[in-house]
């Protein structure tokens, strides 16, 4: 195949500067939605921040973008979209050091389009920094082996300790390429005397960091009880392997974007059977996703989750291009070949490339409560009562309190989340029915049927004035009694 062989080398810097164009482009359109506000009330200031819930120099980086800039949508998503970017760079540079330019562009490619990885680096949240020090501690890791230099073992343990400021997975990377190196110099002391010094500080620092940050996050039993289903089932070893399966098949394909899970481990095995060069790196991601796997065991850390497993796209993406590059033709072959081959790609990443390239023109619309949540501050009326479901509260709230308007407002009243039985909801309707004439009900983040429910409760009791749906989200105001909206009521028979 002479054409991907003869790719320039201008032509991954075009690519790049046209994939940042692309996620930069939509970047602060969206409004932001329920976990993306939580964190925004404290980056913004308007509430006290749970540190222990996200690392500690990501958040600091954050809240220090905001007080220089502001807390704009596009601000608060910028550092999680430039180590987006990042990671895709510096997989790129991984990939190079063990394939062609072509298998290496496709590497990056796969990491920029997976649908996870696209949608946390458009998100207030700090995955792709799991992706970023995941690939970049691996690379100067393989750059200390070829020159076992003062500076480049410095590098890389500075870059080990900033890890832990950005990225929780990392400690799994870290670990993971401490036993692989040892294992390497056959655990001969003399010879690793260096690195094992180099690692202890590491070690000492990032236990610093726990027991002065998140030794919170370990109490915490909403963070098991949300990822109840991630952990290793080990008191029952029958469900063990039917677990690792399901958890190792949903990171690959969801990392990957790939059609099939089969043909997706085929070629990914294909990769790791003629790694070559590769060896080492497949050694570390290995590691550190088995390190994960135990941490599991023990309720430290899930795994197979989607957005926790960020870190391992790097690994998945290399991996499939170091399979692609083992399966294609070296020279020149056939044009129908060539074609076939072609094919066979287009069919295993078509389906995430087109989300991708979807998502990155359109942009995302997930849950639009900004501009309904300033209608509301400017056409509700003193005594109106606001009925704000319970997950749009965090998104209310920031908003609400980016207008310059204090928290909570009077008369709100917070809706329950009654997703099982949204018949629940007829309580709330009749006592809103027994003390408020006029109420204006802020709904997002709800199943259609909990919406539909709550909205013919309401119809029951009053009658429907503006109305006002924007993606996921709905305004709605109602009054009853002898004055509707400045209008006589029109009596009922």
């Amino acid at each position: 195949m002479p054409l991907v062989d003869r790719i320039p080398r201008w032509f991954p810097c075009a690519l790049f500067a046209l994939l940042a164009a692309l996620y930069l482009k939509e970047l602060g359109s969206s409004s932001l939605w329920l976990d993306e506000a939580w964190e925004a009330n404290y980056y913004a200031g308007f509430v006290a921040a749970p540190w222990y819930n996200r690392p500690v120099l990501y958040m600091a980086l954050v809240t220090g973008l905001v007080r220089a800039f502001s807390a704009s949508e596009f601000v608060l998503r910028f550092a999680p979209c430039a180590a987006g970017l990042a990671a895709v760079a510096v997989t790129y540079r991984l990939a190079r050091r063990m394939l062609p330019r072509f298998e290496s562009l496709l590497a990056a490619g796969v990491l920029a389009l997976s649908p996870p990885f696209l949608s946390f680096a458009h998100q207030l949240k700090n995955y792709t920094f799991d992706a970023l020090f995941a690939a970049l501690l691996v690379l100067l890791w393989l750059r200390y082996r070829e020159e076992r230099s003062t500076r480049r073992l410095a590098t890389y343990a500075l870059a080990a300790i900033a890890s832990f400021g950005f990225s929780f997975s990392s400690v799994f990377v870290v670990a993971a390429i401490a036993a692989v190196e040892a294992a390497s110099e056959g655990f001969v002391p003399r010879r690793l005397a260096r690195f094992a010094g180099a690692n202890s500080m590491i070690a000492l620092l990032l236990a610093a960091d726990f027991l002065a940050f998140h030794t919170g996050g370990a109490a915490d039993r909403l963070l098991h009880d949300y990822f109840i289903d991630a952990y290793l089932p080990w008191r029952t070893p029958t469900r063990v392997p039917q677990w690792l399966l399901r958890e190792g098949k949903a990171i690959l394909v969801e990392q990957s974007g790939t059609t099939s899970a089969i043909a997706s481990a085929l070629v990914g095995l294909a990769g790791v059977v003629g790694g070559g060069a590769g060896r080492p790196m497949l050694a570390a991601f290995a590691g550190a996703a088995a390190l994960n796997v135990a941490a599991s065991a023990l309720a430290l850390y899930p795994f197979g989750v989607t957005r926790l497993s960020i870190y391992l796209g790097p690994f998945v993406a290399i991996t499939l291009a170091l399979g692609i590059h083992r399966l294609r033709p070296a020279g020149r072959v056939p044009r129908g070949y060539a074609l076939v081959f072609a094919a066979a790609l287009w069919l295993l990443f078509a389906p995430g490339a087109r989300l991708g390239a979807h998502d990155l023109w359109s942009g995302w619309r997930r849950e639009e409560i900004r501009d309904l949540v300033a209608r509301l501050g400017r056409e509700a009326r003193p005594g109106d009562a606001l009925y704000v479901n319970e997950d749009a509260i965090p998104a209310f709230s920031f908003y609400w309190r980016r207008g310059g308007r204090s928290f909570p407002p009077d008369r709100l009243v917070i809706g329950a989340r009654l997703r099982d039985d949204p018949e629940r909801h007829a309580g709330e309707v009749a006592r809103l029915a027994r003390e408020e004439h006029t109420v204006w009900t802020l709904l997002t983040h709800m199943p259609a049927d909990e919406v539909a429910t709550l909205l013919r409760l309401m119809e029951s009791r009053y009658e429907r004035g503006a109305s006002q749906v924007i993606g996921d989200a709905r305004l709605d105001q109602w009054a009853r009694g002898e004055e509707r909206f400045g209008l006589r009521a029109i009596q009922r028979p």
